[in-house]
């Protein structure tokens, strides 16, 4: 890696941890920040869900926004997106300030993401260069995600809330001083284009994710969900009319997905479906009544051992055979290791929960950021963006899907007035063959998305993807 390169991969890295602290400091703030302004119980869920929405919805606008605009003119604009939207939150008095300023934050930093791996994809399009940003690139997450919610929970321990969101604000300072000083611009500016149809693809997705988040938590039968499926319906008829009077004029929202793309796409939603993470911190604190931050402290070790694996197993494995077929071995290793969560019982130690994450966010770290690095080498040059927007949607909706088919049965078990103390046994019982369930369906989910990869890779792709993912 030349210096130059190493100055934008370490530019690329710090904006793209700093726009972490929003999803990851979130859960924390809004408790404290509710009781401050006097906002509802009934209100507080849907101001959790406003960042999520938001980033969503302009996800493929981010995509086209760093090809268009170029990449550090489009980061230096989102960075001071991201500033407002903290100093609005910071400031906040009603709750309509709140949603505006989490829309902004939470926007602005998906936004960034999108652009930020689009930028990676150009600055870096092969050699044993680019296997080094991209596993770079794979650490930051999970690294973010061990050190921003004990942050965030410890600083909330000491000051007001208020002070959070001001936090915030310094990170989108020090981006953009960041972005400023060691991005390059790659692209010359173009005219943006058709936008509305853009933003309309990405509210259907948003829609989407939201409804089975809904359904995932509240059931089918229920007047929320059927709202919430009226809002999709209208969302997905918009965009149906709006695309049908657009497509004729050659507008596309990504290139042309050859079978390889779609089943490495594919592979990528799967890994999101069946990250555990979120329902082993869930089961740590109600089978062994601690709080959320003592829960998030002690799933440190698998956020570190995630972050090893996106680096030193990721890099390996891409090193000894290729992206894609990196891919497809990493993705049994993560089958295989879900199998781990089939041994949880209520009277099962907490080192033992702690130990089942260790290996599936190994494994799933490290598959994620191969599946990445084999996806992004398909982007033609000057879309970037638009595939890193299209593997972005596609992660989205992998959480999405990860409610309904392995976050239901954790969820209804937790379902309790009393809170993690009162958990009953028969609850506990529920909780813990709720995981192991989990367990076994995540194999058979990862599974199958393994045999279809390697049908697709021993199919008439082979010398493609083989040219693709070699190294010099």
């Amino acid at each position: 890696m030349t210096p130059e390169q190493r100055r934008v991969a370490i530019g690329i890295s710090i904006s793209i941890g700093l726009t972490y602290l929003v999803g990851a400091g979130l859960a924390f703030l809004i408790e404290p920040m509710s009781e401050g302004l006097g906002i509802s119980d009934a209100r507080v869920e849907f101001v959790l869900t406003v960042p999520s929405v938001a980033s969503i919805t302009v996800i493929f606008i981010a995509g086209q926004a760093g090809d268009r605009f170029g990449h550090r003119r489009a980061l230096l604009i989102l960075s001071g997106v991201f500033i407002a939207g903290s100093m609005l939150l910071a400031s906040a008095q009603e709750i309509v300030e709140v949603i505006a300023g989490l829309a902004l934050c939470g926007g602005s930093a998906t936004a960034v993401q999108i652009v930020t791996f689009g930028l990676l994809q150009e600055c870096f399009p092969e050699g044993k260069a680019r296997v080094s940003a991209f596993t770079t690139f794979g650490m930051i997450y999970p690294m973010a995600l061990m050190v921003f919610p004990v942050l965030t929970g410890g600083l909330l321990d000491v000051a007001a809330w208020r002070l959070v969101p001001v936090v915030w604000a310094v990170a989108g300072v020090a981006m953009a001083g960041v972005v400023r000083f060691l991005v390059p611009n790659t692209t010359e500016v173009r005219p943006f284009g058709d936008w509305l149809t853009l933003l309309l693809a990405g509210f259907v997705v948003a829609q989407g994710v939201r409804f089975l988040d809904i359904i995932g938590r509240n059931g089918i039968a229920v007047s929320r969900t059927l709202i919430s499926l009226a809002v999709l319906t209208a969302a997905l008829i918009a965009f149906a009319v709006r695309f049908r009077i657009v497509v004729a004029r050659g507008f596309s929202l990504a290139p042309r997905l050859d079978a390889l793309t779609r089943g490495l796409l594919l592979s990528v939603a799967v890994v999101s479906i069946v990250s555990t993470l979120t329902y082993v911190i869930v089961a740590l604190e109600y089978l062994y009544d601690i709080t959320p931050l003592k829960a998030a402290i002690a799933v440190i070790p698998a956020q570190a051992c995630g972050a090893l694996g996106a680096k030193f197993l990721a890099g390996g494995a891409i090193k000894r055979w290729g992206a894609t077929r990196a891919g497809q071995h990493l993705l049994l290793v993560l089958a295989i290791s879900l199998l781990t969560l089939v041994g949880v019982r209520p009277a099962a130690p907490a080192w033992y929960l702690v130990v089942c994450a260790v290996l599936v966010t190994t494994a799933a770290s490290a598959a994620l950021t191969v599946l990445d690095t084999a996806v992004m080498s398909y982007a033609p040059p000057g879309h970037a963006g638009t595939f890193s927007a299209v593997r972005g949607a596609v992660t989205e909706i992998g959480v999405g899907l990860s409610v309904v088919v392995l976050g239901t049965h954790v969820i209804n078990a937790v379902k309790i007035s009393a809170g993690a103390g009162g958990m009953r046994a028969a609850q506990a019982q529920q909780l813990a063959w709720g995981l192991r369930l989990d367990g076994i369906l995540g194999f058979a989910i990862v599974l199958i998305a393994w045999l279809a990869l390697m049908v697709i890779t021993r199919g008439g792709f082979t010398k493609l993807w083989q040219s693709r993912d070699s190294l010099p």
